[in-house]
């Protein structure tokens, strides 16, 4: 146990489809927002934006993590455009 968390021995991965609402960085690792409130917002943790902007349309897989009732985080993450 970590923190009172229990660790697991499995992993959940998920995938979504949206628009970005948020791109950020702290200069080493980026932030993807997808979803605003009042819905759950989804972010992914990856290593590059790949040119992706608030507003684009893109599909985010990774390892889940439910921050709080609010907040599900995707790491880590890969970030794709969907295919025309």
């Amino acid at each position: 146990m970590s923190d009172g968390v229990p660790e697991l021995d499995y992993r959940i991965d998920l995938s979504v489809a949206g628009s970005l609402t948020a791109v950020k960085t702290d200069g080493v690792l980026w932030y993807l927002v997808l979803c605003s409130p009042p819905d759950v917002r989804i972010m992914c943790v990856t290593y590059q934006s790949n040119g992706m902007e608030t507003g684009d349309r893109i599909i985010v897989m990774g390892g889940y993590r439910r921050r709080d009732a609010d907040h599900i985080l995707l790491d880590p993450c890969l970030a794709t455009r969907p295919e025309p």
